[in-house]
């Protein structure tokens, strides 16, 4: 069922996997930020039930100082 949201954000976090529950979790550091998640599922920790995989991370399109985690593949 979608829910609509009468608010506005700074931030939106799509997904509550472990990109962004990792996400969530460093924007709690910065309190004058109003953010949400978004996840399609009922659930939290992104895909379940799979075997492999890796989670990556841009270090090069904006400099190492600012990674980039692109989700888990």
């Amino acid at each position: 069922m979608m829910t609509a949201i009468d608010e506005i954000f700074d931030v939106i976090i799509v997904g509550c996997g472990s990109a962004g529950i990792a996400a969530a979790i460093d924007l709690q550091a910065v309190p004058q930020l109003k953010f949400t998640i978004v996840e399609a599922r009922n659930r939290v920790g992104g895909p379940r039930n799979r075997v492999g995989g890796r989670v990556f991370t841009d270090r090069t399109t904006f400099g190492t100082d600012k990674p980039i985690d692109l989700g888990a593949q």
